[in-house]
Order: structure tokens, then sequence, then C-alpha cells
């Protein structure tokens, strides 16, 4: 039976779970695994310092023992406290992974080491951290990035669930794959409670969205669910995280008149849903205040970057600075891996602001009324908010922003705009709006496809050969191998990428639509 909901919007027909949420989250949580393989020890930003907290949180230990220069002091085995010394080409891009030295004596002895993240929320911690237990040696390293990106690949492959279900689901859904650039998968893949706040935001997102532009009595209290969950996550995650998420939240609402609204916020479901929310992040505000995790900033040690510029620098100053530094923080989201070392051919970037560009082209075009109120906000909150937070960091501890920080914000802004295209009467009223979303959807998943294999390609070279050596080297002799070889995850990644994108499209399919 269809279900209308206005004008605009009708209910399709439920799809296969396997098709619209277990495959995609199965071939992303592959295209993460391969990637986290294909990462070196120390590999990815403040990683060191992330492994040693999630290895210390797993065996019980919330808060450091003490505070040194460098961070919170720690116990952890040896072989965690190790990836310290595994960063010997942190930010030399020409300089290959064989500088790396070799692990002598037991790798199991618990050692006092530190953490520029100690006084951080344990809550994701202790999602990934577990599989330090299981292994003793650097393997466990590579399990804990596993386990990450499959945690966070399943908050994605939820978000392409919700979305795809709509009557027009293919535009926001393929979406969801345009807001996955080079480095928010890059991330993914490592050890970073960054992940977890932007793959738990857009879930958070997505399902809000879905209650409020393809609403659906039978589905509410599972879309409700998602949203309550997702974001007692991720206020959790980063002591920043609240911000966002109460930006995310507020936003879809102006989707809906008052009544409306009101009519929402009435539903027990919403008032259970809101109560979880207020506490987790009553919670997390409490941890942050009495830890004082924003008052530690370590300008020392191999896991962070060299001390930041700009301290002493006056609010106003600050905030039109960061705004005048968007290209380098745009670029950055895009990706630029490694510790900021590792940028990729231009063509990815320009294939990527492109797919952005088009998106709010078609927004301009098509949108009216509160759906481009919507837009409007989200938009100004991703080209605002983060210069504000800095401007407001830099006179004591100076530029610290990096592009990664602000994925959290592209991300819902890229599925929100096409969103509400997808959505929009003016796009549902064109009698060619079907064709031209099937020509859009798969063009972006192609590119999509061969961007991110580029990107990979990229980071294996850099990480092998060095970033200026040659991609015969990388696949025949490289200096450093990663674990089943080059070669082996160079062509697994792409044909998991390929499939993932296909899946995309195909689980969304509009036909699957009864009219």
């Amino acid at each position: 039976m269809t279900a209308t909901t206005g004008p605009d919007v009708t209910v399709p027909r439920r799809r296969p779970l396997w098709r619209s949420l277990l495959l995609p989250w199965l071939l992303l949580a592959v295209v993460t695994s391969i990637w986290a393989l294909a990462t070196p020890p120390g590999g990815s930003p403040d990683e060191p310092a992330h492994m040693v907290k999630a290895a210390s949180v797993a065996r019980g230990e919330l808060t450091p023992s003490a505070m040194i220069e460098k961070g919170g002091v720690l116990q952890v085995p040896a072989w965690v406290a190790f990836e310290y010394e595994q960063t010997c080409y942190a930010f030399f891009a020409t300089q290959p992974v064989d500088c790396i030295p070799q692990f002598s004596g037991d790798p199991a002895a618990m050692v006092s080491s530190y953490s520029s993240a100690s006084l951080y929320d344990p809550v994701y911690y202790a999602l990934v951290g577990w599989p330090s237990l299981l292994f003793q040696d650097e393997s466990g390293l590579y399990a804990m990035r596993i386990v990450s990106g499959i945690l966070c690949s399943f908050l994605v492959a939820l978000s392409i669930h919700l979305v795809g279900g709509w009557r027009r689901g293919r535009l926001p859904a393929t979406a969801v794959l345009v807001a996955l650039t080079p480095m928010a998968v890059f991330i993914m893949a490592s050890v970073n409670p960054n992940a977890l706040e932007f793959t738990g935001a857009l879930a958070a997102f997505t399902a809000l969205l879905s209650i409020v532009l393809s609403p659906d009595e039978s589905r509410l209290r599972g879309r409700v669910t998602v949203v309550a969950v997702a974001t007692a996550l991720v206020v959790h995650a980063r002591s920043i995280s609240p911000l966002w998420m109460a930006v995310l939240l507020l936003a879809p609402l102006l989707l809906l008149g008052w009544r409306d609204l009101l009519a929402l916020l009435r539903r027990r479901a919403v008032i259970v849903a809101a109560a979880v929310i207020v506490a987790a992040t009553l919670l997390s505000v409490w941890w942050t205040l009495t830890s004082n995790s924003l008052g530690t900033a370590p300008t020392t040690g191999p896991d962070v970057a060299p001390p930041a510029k700009g301290v002493g620098t006056p609010f106003l100053q600050g905030f039109l600075q960061s705004i005048g530094d968007f290209y380098t923080q745009i670029r950055q989201m895009i990706g630029v891996l490694g510790w900021l070392d590792t940028i990729f051919n231009p063509l990815v970037y320009i294939a990527f602001y492109a797919m952005i560009g088009l998106l709010a082209v078609g927004v301009l075009i098509w949108v009216r009324g509160r759906r481009l109120v919507f837009a409007a906000v989200l938009a100004a909150a991703f080209f605002f908010l983060p210069p504000f937070v800095q401007a407001l960091y830099i006179t004591r501890g100076g530029y610290i922003w990096q592009g990664r920080y602000s994925l959290v914000l592209l991300m819902c802004l890229i599925v929100g705009a096409a969103a509400v295209i997808a959505t929009s009467p003016r796009f549902l009223a064109g009698r060619r709006s079907g064709r031209a979303t099937t020509i859009v959807v798969w063009a972006f998943a192609a590119i999509w496809t061969a961007c991110s294999v580029w990107a990979f390609a990229t980071a294996m070279r850099r990480n092998t050969v060095g970033y200026l050596g040659s991609w015969g080297e990388m696949l025949g002799s490289p200096g450093w191998a990663p674990p089943l070889g080059p070669v082996v995850l160079l062509t697994l990644f792409t044909v998991a990428t390929a499939g993932l994108a296909v899946s995309v499209v195909r689980s969304s399919d509009d036909e699957l639509t009864r009219r």
C-alpha cells in the first residue's frame, strides 16, 4: 500500500535489508579494512596518542596517573607505546616508511607511555580498544583500526539505507558517497574519534531528515532510535561534538511548519529520544569540564604537529584569517593524507569540487521556501562555525584547525543539499527529473570510484617508495610493503570501491517506488 505524506513525498515499499543496508556495510567495511592495512604504523594524524589512549581504556585506565609536557602518563603494552618510535617519515612525503625501526624485547610487557588524548572522553576508545587485549604484537594495531572502520562503516551504511528508502532516494544516497571523501575514509580506517564524530552525526542527521522529508508512521520509532543512539555516541566523540549535533539536529526542524513541529515533539518516542540525547550530552559536558581535557595542548612529541602559530592573535583577526584560509581547509577535507604531507593529483580535488558545486547549483535552481532556508543554514554553519571556534581558541592556543575537523559539517551539507533537491516539488514536477537523476548519480558513482582508487594508490606509493617514487617500483620492489602487498591491496580496494558505488545506486533504485 502506498502511503502519501504530501504532494512531493511518497513512501516507497520496503527494500530487502541485505541489499539496502548489509551489502553497503560489508563493502565499505572491506574498503576501510584495506586502507587500515595499507596505512603503516603511526601513519595517520595523532594516531599514536589515540592508540595509547584506546589500549589504556581497554585495560580500565580511564584517566592518566600523572601529567607531563607531552600528555598524560598511561600504562600500555610495549608494542602500543612503540608506535611513537615509528613516525620517522611523518611530515616528509618523499621519505618512504622503510625508515621505521624494528621492535625488540617483549611486546606484551606493560610500560609507561603518554598520550595527548589521555583526558579525552573514553567512549570511543572503549569501542575500538578491546582488540589490543587479544593481540600481543603489532597486529593489534591493525585490528583496532579495522574495528573502528567496521563501526563507522555501519553508521554510513545506515545513512545510505535511510535516505535510499525515499521516493527519490538515489540522489541523496549517492550524495553519501560524495560525502565519503578520501580523507573521510582514511580517518575511518584509523584509530581516531574524529571518525565516529562525522559518521555518527551523518546517521543521526539522515534519520531526522527521513522523519521530516519522508514521514512514515511505521518507521518513526526506528528512525527516532537511530537519532538518539547515534547522537549519544557522537557527543562523546570529541569535546566540540555537542556543538555540531546541536546545529545538525535543529536545522532539519526548519523544514516543518509550527503545527507539524509541535505534533512531532509531542510524540512519546521523540520525547524519550530527546531525554536520552540530553542525558548523554550532559554526561559528555561533565566529563569535559571535570577532566580539563580542553586545557591540555602539548606542543612536543612525535604525536603532534609542530607548535601552532598565531598565539596571541585577537579574536576578530583570527576569525577573518580563518575564513581566508578556506581553500586550504576544504582541500584537507577532500584529502591531504599522512601527517598533512601527501596531496593528490589536482584532478581529484577538481572532481570533488565539481560534484559539490553541481549540488549547490541544483539547490539554487530547484529549491525554494523552507528547504532553501534549511540549505542556507547548513551552508552558513559550514562556512562560519569552524572559523568562529578557531577564533575563540587562537589567542591562547594559536592556529590548530585542520580540515578534517569540519568534515562533519561538509558531509551533512552535501547530503542535505541532495535531499532538498530530490524532494523539491519543482524538481519532482519536471518531466525529465528521473532521467537527469539517473545520469547524475551514475556519473557521481563513477567519478567517486575513480577518485577514491587514485587517492588510495597515491597514499600507497607515498608509503612504499616515497611520494616522488615510481609506480613501477611501488608494484615491483617497494621499500616498505603493507600486509598482503601493494598489488593485492590495490586490486581488492578497486573491486570493493566499485562494488560499493554500484550497490549504493542500485539499492536505492527509484524503480522500487510504488507509484
